[in-house]
């Protein structure tokens, strides 16, 4: 032990500065907020991918199981009936492999319901030419169609297209959802779209991630976040204060 006797380096000093403690005012409140903020949406992921393994697991739904209240988000479907390949939508902006490209959208009529159900082929690779859409085969006739039911998450990004009314056909689009396809087709659809399996009749390239970002990735980010707000505070004590210093001489006096 050291018998040097009490410096003012041993003794702990503050030195308030009113700029240091305004920026620690408007950036700590902020830091913690994204914390607790990403946790938030980390909680919201867990939920869907939950969701997504509990409907998964349920036997695949037919034409009649659709005209129930169940929350069919995710559930496996088998739905017979013939697609309009005449009226084709484009959905713009959609990258895979790093190569922009489209997801391709038909309507299928159910069999012998009538049901209209919106059917997202999958995705195929743009044209160079933006002028021009990709050529996609037809579905002849009358087939079975298999793949899971999805309607658009609360918060989705939507790029405006600002398209009111289809010009022409086969149509580009910025975005979709089931609720825009009854306003634009002027019929009504069910509530949500069949995401074709890559085995299904008409399937072009599929696969749809459930989450963009996952629970983990959004915990991380909290961690990242609290992390700053206490290097933050930490850095403002040291600022306002002899801590470096009255640390050291704490340590030599061990």
């Amino acid at each position: 032990m050291s018998t040097n006797p009490q410096s003012s380096t041993e003794k702990f000093c503050w030195q308030p500065n009113v700029k240091i403690a305004a920026t620690v005012a408007l950036l700590l409140p902020l830091l913690v907020a994204l914390g607790f903020w990403q946790l938030s949406r980390a909680e919201e992921k867990r939920d869907i991918v939950a969701r997504f393994d509990q409907n998964q697991q349920a036997a695949p739904a037919l034409v009649n199981d659709l005209s129930g209240t169940d929350d069919m988000q995710y559930r496996s479907a088998w739905l017979r009936g013939v697609l309009d390949s005449e009226r084709r939508i484009f959905l713009d902006n959609r990258v895979r492999h790093s190569r922009p490209g489209y997801e391709v959208l038909e309507v299928l009529t159910v069999e012998p319901s009538g049901l209209r159900v919106l059917i997202n082929r999958g995705w195929v690779p743009a044209p160079l030419d933006r002028n021009k859409l990709p050529s996609v085969a037809p579905v002849a006739g009358s087939a079975q169609f298999r793949g899971f039911l999805y309607r658009n998450l609360p918060g989705s990004f939507i790029l405006d297209d600002g398209i009111s009314a289809f010009p022409s056909w086969p149509a580009r689009l910025g975005w979709i959802s089931v609720e825009r396809a009854s306003e634009l087709f002027g019929r009504p659809f069910y509530a949500y779209q069949l995401r074709l399996d890559r085995d299904s009749p008409g399937a072009l390239e599929t696969g749809w991630p459930t989450v963009a970002v996952q629970p983990e990735k959004h915990t991380a980010y909290a961690v990242q976040w609290f992390t700053m707000a206490a290097v933050l505070v930490i850095m403002a004590i040291s600022a306002m204060s002899n801590l470096t210093s009255w640390l050291a001489a704490l340590i030599r006096r061990v």
